[in-house]
């Protein structure tokens, strides 16, 4: 039997083994995990192909700095206002299974709409695609962070958590430089396409999952005065739980330093001037950076034990504050790299393990709403450190727009631990 100790704050059920090692008897073991994994590894790479693409485009139409920030704007905004106000509540009230598979095929097809991109009169629809892009994304999300431990036992759950974390990462860093090359070759249009059939494959691997995505089932809909009940549920939760509240408030400590990740295309192409090959190598390098952080962690940690996870969030992020200043300051392409590769190494020690503490310790019948809370603040920082990075680079210097953002996180990771040392005393 499983179960967790309140003492120890670890899981005190036998893990698989650490390392690739425990990823490899996962993958082997679980139909369900293997069946969301092949599905997210097709998705990730189209979603990277589509990005690489957009931001050269739009940069080419617009001849705007400003452009790059706003479709990070676009892909992040929309969909932290309806995990806010809705996309949690549907993860908690209805099939989680059909939630994701319905959301995918959409995206399917709203990810055609970049096809009809071809001059300025037509940037809208760019904007427009990557709204609805994005809020595909705030349903499909939440449902399949609250399902996983449904499908997984709790010696599992750990490593499938960081299993996806990686996934996204590693298919960032691989769809990231494949897509520059495609776009560059093929043209942009065949990395649209692409995009849009990573969608479908998906939807389709979903299809083939058994089980219950829900630990309790319910299809009653939400409305009138239970609408407000269901929804401010997941706040009460995280108003009367410190830990919990410490752990999503984490991602608004340090998300400030996203607001330079808006830059890359601007840096590839104005101050490195590498096109959006350097675009690519950048995602490409922030993916590698996120995909290796949780396997070196897991080689020496075992991510059962919740309290040494809780002092690698403090080491991540101060490698994240670290990477981004090398990056904020830096004129060429190869110490841009290494910034966004430590960058978000650091930052994936933050929000895989915070997520993964969250996942354990909230019950079922919440989960979707306070997961769905937890991307929603991380979100709403991202999308104003892109603007104002965004502004900042338009009307002065993209160094000066990236730096103000990096200061902005190292504050806010200082605010956070000061509070959280308050909170324990």
């Amino acid at each position: 039997m499983t179960a967790t100790s309140p003492a120890s704050g670890a899981i005190t059920s036998t893990p698989l083994p650490r390392g690739l090692r425990g990823y490899m008897a996962l993958v082997k073991g679980n139909r369900n995990v293997r069946l969301l994994w092949f599905g997210q590894l097709i998705s990730y790479i189209g979603d990277w192909f589509n990005t690489v693409a957009v931001l050269g485009l739009l940069i080419d139409l617009t001849k705007s700095p400003a452009s790059a920030s706003l479709v990070t704007v676009a892909q992040i905004l929309p969909s932290a206002l309806a995990g806010l106000f809705l996309s949690g509540a549907v993860a908690d009230r209805f099939d989680r299974r059909k939630v994701m598979m319905t959301a995918d095929i959409v995206r399917g097809l709203i990810a055609l709409s970049y096809l009809f991109v071809h001059s300025p009169e037509t940037v809208w629809i760019a904007y427009a695609g990557t709204v609805g892009l994005s809020l595909g994304a705030s349903f499909f999300n939440p449902s399949s962070s609250a399902a996983l431990p449904n499908l997984t036992t709790k010696e599992e759950l750990p490593l499938a958590n960081a299993l996806g974390q990686s996934t996204f990462a590693s298919m960032l860093f691989v769809g990231a430089l494949i897509g520059g090359i495609v776009a560059h070759v093929f043209g942009r249009n065949t990395a649209f396409v692409l995009n849009s059939l990573s969608f479908f494959a998906s939807a389709l691997f979903i299809s083939r999952t058994r089980g219950s995505f829900n630990a309790v089932r319910s299809v009653q809909v939400i409305g009138g005065a239970s609408a407000l009940r269901v929804l401010a549920d997941g706040f009460v939760y995280l108003r009367e739980n410190a830990e919990a509240r410490a752990y999503v408030l984490v991602k608004l400590a340090y998300s400030w330093i996203f607001g330079a990740m808006g830059l890359y295309s601007v840096y590839a192409l104005n101050i490195y001037h590498t096109g959006d090959i350097g675009t690519s190598w950048l995602y490409a390098a922030r993916g590698m950076g996120a995909f290796t952080s949780p396997m070196v962690v897991s080689m020496f940690i075992a991510l059962t034990e919740l309290d040494r996870l809780k002092k690698v969030i403090r080491l991540g992020l101060v490698i994240s504050m670290l990477g981004y200043t090398v990056f904020a300051l830096s004129n060429g392409i190869f110490a841009g790299i290494a910034g966004a590769f430590f960058g978000h190494f650091g930052a994936a020690m933050v929000w895989t393990f915070s997520g993964l503490i969250l996942q354990v310790t909230t019950p079922d019948r919440l989960r979707g709403r306070v997961l769905a809370l937890d991307g929603v603040g991380q979100s709403l920082v991202t999308a104003t450190a892109n603007l104002i990075a965004g502004s900042i680079a338009t009307v002065g210097d993209p160094h000066i727009g990236a730096l103000t953002v990096v200061i902005m996180g190292i504050a806010g990771a200082i605010v956070w631990s000061v509070v959280v040392r308050k909170w324990k005393s």
